[in-house]
């Protein structure tokens, strides 16, 4: 059920395993058993998941999330807490008044906040699920990519189609059509001739899908990203991800999928018939589960079982044999390409690798090409997700690859950051003076200014301006937080390129769009300490030193083409924003809506600094022991209510130094070129670049129509953006009549006793024993290698680490990142499960363990770091 009062309301992974459909497609069969009473659903899947398996049908899942029931007093708590979290969000006025060329419909957060908060007060939500979903829509209509939510029983699971799509045009002029991923696949391998998908469920498949994506739509600031993210490509595939349509949407699409091919001689048949699916996303083991309100102790409250203790870690949990309840990761073999895990689509010699790649987290993500026929070099970057020493061996890859390209004599540059969701901003600005000697990057950005940010950050900035530094161990203190949030007088005021002298000189306000905002700040870039406490360590030393200021670029900027799909966020934009506004270097961006017109390049979160909920609290609790002021003015505990793993939003707006007026979130910004996939280059990377090169240095014909000069380049007057076209949502089915509490004992989901907290795990050194279990929650892992910072690298020869899903790449802690791993795992069912036991996955083939664990970006005194 929707919102009944009136509101404008318009991410996935398969733990052990990743499911790829198979090359034909076949239809799945559906069980012929009764089904299972709604009362026994949920515990039924989770006896199944604690079996081995990840999928199962989503009417099966639908029925136990609408099983589960609801408190409306938690759901209030929750409201308040995120409420208070979200006013630290930068872009609440410029969501509520978009300016002219925004994508997006318009959205104000705040009274969207109000609304559900009346819906609850008035009995609207039957369930939780109803509740949850309207919640979610709430944080969709941010579009910001910064902006997430991982709480409730919605994070348990994701809603698939079996099989992935991709959009691909027969010769790049043609509108594109809609195709089965694995039939392209074979069309590339072998010549088979395919038909491309009309209809989905009897619906025109463009219309749905525009309707699907528009409605999963995860942070993205247009409607060609949106459909990007719900088509597959070769970098998820090496990245670990999986798209929205065919493995991470957020809600219940309903129950029978058919597809109806365009042609159906070439394939035999029709229609393909199957149905949706939903992927368990839970890393953890939840002991014994087995009515919906055991669900809602769980997911909503974050309480285990008061019987968690008492029961067996099954095999999938890592438990029993083989592995006596510990898991020591095995070494990989060196990857000297990306060939295999993107099936076939990247190249299997890169003449550049940077060293351990693995782009799912765990190494590096660098790969370079030299096509010396058309003089033209290729540098590949999935993510700038690096840290340790990962950061250095990225530098030494891009310079390896600088220094090939010249020695060979290559005049043209095309940088690949399809899929690039962002990562660390040092490495965005170490590649930028890598390309253009001497550039001094602007990146001002600013935040909200009020009454709860200022008495934070005056605290914080005075507590940190009185430190002693007498001594190193004041001084290392001082250092560690010179690059702090709140810390300001660490950082330049864009208006006089000095230091800023206090927080009041910095909180302004500045009045725009009817909101309250501080002065912009900008990195300070050739302070030492503040590169140590920002950047891991690492030194920029080209910012420091500015020995490159007047030496020659490797490539002209005329002859550096970026290439983007849309999805480019966070970091990723902050290059690219750099490197076309100052550095001149042009951008094409590739697929989008089968429709002509432009594209925008970074079409992700444009914002300066992704933060969450906890690092509010911890950064509460920390002024407030420091400063009176804080300690009277600021929240002391919040209670959040219901139990959230992830809420992030972003805390300032990045700029742009000819308008500081408008975030950059919010400035309509085309590429200079837009191509079309095609089915010869959707899946194949050489192919790709090649098409680049050829679109951006020999012929701009191949741009697609209507999607040239809405850059401003050579004194051209730049085209004015296009309108925004609003999309017509279906309605969701987010409400069933509840009619029946099947968990009398504990009313409305509340637990009767008391029960034991158990989700949240702070990552511990551990005593390698086969027969102990983590006193504090996690699993024990054996051979952590972390970054002790200062380039300090540690080994922790056993840590007890909280369980993650490298598709979702989430863990609690935005100081962690998710890390794959390689174990002599227990064998994994790979079959999609009803709960009846018959098996509904004739489609479903192979089998990557991607299951991992979440490792603190720089390690603890807790994890066997030495103090600092």
């Amino acid at each position: 059920m929707l919102f009944k009062l009136p509101l404008l309301l318009l991410s996935h992974c398969l733990s052990a395993v990743v499911a790829r459909p198979s090359e034909a497609p076949k239809s799945l069969p559906r069980r012929q058993d009764a089904s299972i009473p709604p009362q026994s659903i949920c515990g039924e899947i989770i006896e199944a998941v604690n079996d081995g398996y990840r999928i199962f049908y989503a009417s099966d899942v639908y029925l136990c999330l609408t099983s589960v029931p609801f408190n409306d007093a938690v759901a209030l708590r929750f409201i308040e807490y995120y409420n208070t979290t979200m006013q630290f969000q930068s872009t609440l006025a410029y969501l509520k008044n978009p300016p002219e060329g925004y994508q997006q419909p318009a959205f104000d957060l705040n009274q969207g906040l109000e609304y559900l908060k009346a819906n609850v007060t008035s009995g609207v939500y039957k369930n939780q699920y109803e509740f949850e979903a309207d919640l979610q829509l709430l944080v969709y209509s941010v579009h910001d990519a910064h902006v997430d939510l991982a709480a409730g029983i919605l994070s348990a699971f994701s809603f698939s189609s079996p099989w992935s799509l991709v959009t691909a045009s027969i010769d790049g002029k043609e509108t594109p059509k809609v195709y089965f991923e694995s039939q392209v696949r074979d069309y590339r391998d072998n010549g088979t001739k395919i038909s491309a998908i009309s209809h989905i469920n009897d619906e025109p498949i463009v219309d749905f899908l525009t309707r699907y994506a528009a409605l999963n739509s995860v942070g993205m600031l247009e409607p060609h990203a949106d459909w990007n993210q719900i088509m597959g490509n070769p970098v998820q595939d090496i990245i670990g991800a999986l798209n929205i349509f065919a493995g991470s949407g957020t809600f219940y699409p309903g129950d029978s999928l058919n597809f109806t091919y365009e042609d159906p001689n070439l394939n035999g048949v029709a229609v393909e018939e199957t149905y949706w699916v939903a992927i368990y996303n839970n890393p953890d083991f939840t002991g014994p589960l087995t009515t919906g309100g055991d669900f809602y102790n769980y997911f909503v409250l974050g309480l285990l079982p008061a019987s968690y203790g008492e029961v067996p870690l099954p095999p999938a949990f890592g438990g029993g044999e083989p592995l006596s309840g510990i898991l020591n990761p095995v070494p990989q073999q060196q990857r000297r390409s990306f060939y295999n895990e993107s099936l076939r689509a990247f190249p299997p010699n890169p003449d550049v690798v940077q060293n351990n790649l693995d782009a799912t987290g765990n190494g590096g993500v660098v790969t370079g090409y030299f096509y010396e026929d058309i003089s033209t070099a290729v540098l590949s970057i999935p993510h700038f997700d690096q840290y340790g020493w990962d950061i250095g061996n990225f530098s030494l890859a891009v310079d390896t690859f600088l220094d090939g390209a010249q020695n060979r004599s290559l005049s043209k540059l095309v940088i690949d950051l399809t899929n690039n969701y962002g990562g660390t901003t040092g490495l965005a600005l170490l590649l930028l003076r890598d390309l253009f000697p001497g550039i001094d990057p602007f990146a001002g950005s600013r935040r909200r200014s009020f009454d709860m940010a200022n008495v934070l950050g005056t605290a914080t900035t005075n507590y940190w301006e009185g430190l002693p530094t007498s001594n190193s161990t004041e001084f290392n203190t001082k250092v560690k937080l010179v690059a702090d949030e709140w810390v300001v007088t660490s950082r330049l005021n864009a208006e006089t390129n000095e230091n800023f002298t206090s927080w009041q000189e910095y909180e302004g306000p500045r009045r725009y769009n009817d909101d309250d905002f501080s002065l912009v700040e900008r990195y300070d870039l050739s302070n030492p300490y503040f590169h140590q406490a920002a950047f891991d360590g690492w030194l920029m030393t080209r910012y420091i030193d500015n020995k490159d200021v007047g030496q020659s670029p490797p490539f002209d900027p005329e002859n550096i083409v970026i290439l983007t799909d849309g999805a480019c966020s966070s970091a990723c934009a902050l290059f690219l924003e750099i490197a076309t506004t100052q550095g001149k270097a042009r951008t094409i961006a590739v697929g989008g809506a089968p429709k002509p017109g432009p594209m925008q390049a970074a079409g992700g979160t444009r914002g300066a600094r992704i933060y969450s909920g906890d690092f509010l609290d911890a950064d509460f609790a920390f002024a407030r022991e420091k400063d009176a002021t804080a300690a009277a003015r600021l929240p002391d505990v919040r209670e959040s209510g219901m139990y959230v793993s992830y809420a992030a939003f972003n805390l300032r707006d990045q700029l742009r130094a000819d308008d500081v007026s408008t975030p950059l979130q919010f400035r309509y910004s085309a590429a200079d070129c837009r191509l079309y996939y095609t089915l010869d280059n959707v899946n194949n990377m050489t192919a790709l670049w090649r098409d680049v090169a050829r679109a951006a240095f020999e012929d701009n014909t191949m741009c697609v129509e209507g999607s040239t000069g809405y850059t401003a380049r050579n004194g051209v007057v730049p085209k004015a953006p296009p309108k925004a076209t609003p999309v017509p949502l279906s309605t969701l089915k987010t409400a069933i009549e509840f009619t029946v509490d099947y968990d009398p004992e504990t009313p409305n989901g509340l637990p009767a006793g008391q029960g034991n907290i158990g989700k949240k795990v702070t990552p511990q050194a551990c005593d390698a024993n086969p027969n102990s279990r983590c006193p504090l929650g996690g699993i024990p892992w054996l051979n952590v290698q972390v970054s002790c910072g200062n380039n300090l690298q540690g080994n922790i020869p056993c840590a007890c680490l909280p369980p993650c899903l490298l598709a979702e790449n989430k863990c609690g802690d935005l100081n962690s990142q998710c890390i794959s791993f390689t174990v002599p795992a227990p064998p994994t069912n790979k079959a999609t499960y009803g709960v009846s036991k018959k098996s509904a996955a004739s489609t479903f083939t192979g089998g990557t363990v991607t299951q991992g664990y979440c490792v603190p970006k720089v390690g603890t005194p807790s994890l066997g770091c030495p103090l600092q």
